[in-house]
């Protein structure tokens, strides 16, 4: 009975990582849906404007505010997760001479990693099993986004998208619109 709870929680482990289960997407559109608040949506909206009126779609500013926004409120913790998991493989490293498999969990996150050989590398994965971060020793560590973080920038360049759109047509509109005569003057020449 345990190697088959084993078993299944190995395949959802798996399932998350790679083909991200319906379980997965739901919670990561949840997530990105709360991290959109009030708050943001009116910032996302004002940098649009902001950026329509000189129209240069999404300047350097949005980008970084978004992306902070993103690291505070839906991101992993992948900066803890990567210096633990340096810590075991180190110390793996350091207590035999030869190639092994290391697997274990990193506080709430866990990790495999090959260890040895020609190459050592490692996957580090979230509670909900997805790939949040992968380590070759050729490359170094690269963090890899989550279901949560695509959803939540999907959202917020959809409404930053549509605000652009927006301001932009007002733009173009008042430009074709014809000048307006100050009050009290005429256009028409009355000399006889």
């Amino acid at each position: 009975m345990q190697i088959n709870n084993y078993v299944s929680s190995v395949i959802a482990r798996d399932q998350a990582k790679f083909e991200k289960t319906p379980a997965v997407k739901k919670a990561a559109k949840e997530k990105a849906q709360a991290a959109l608040t009030d708050d943001v949506v009116a910032q996302i909206k004002e940098h649009a404007k902001k950026d329509a009126q000189v129209n240069v779609y999404q300047q350097k500013d949005y980008i970084q505010m978004i992306n902070a926004h993103k690291q505070q409120r839906v991101s992993p913790n992948r900066q803890q997760a990567i210096s633990r998991a340096t810590l075991a493989m180190n110390s793996a490293v350091r207590g035999t001479g030869g190639g092994n498999l290391l697997s274990m969990l990193l506080g709430e996150y866990s990790m495999k990693a090959w260890m040895g050989g020609l190459v050592t590398t490692a996957e580090v994965c979230a509670p909900n099993g997805e790939m949040i971060a992968a380590f070759n020793s050729s490359g170094g560590w690269m963090e890899i986004s989550t279901e949560a973080e695509y959803q939540f920038l999907h959202q917020a360049d959809q409404i930053y998208s549509d605000a652009f759109k927006e301001a932009r047509e007002e733009i173009n509109a008042a430009s074709k619109s014809p000048a307006l005569e100050p009050a009290g003057e005429t256009a028409f020449d009355t000399r006889v």
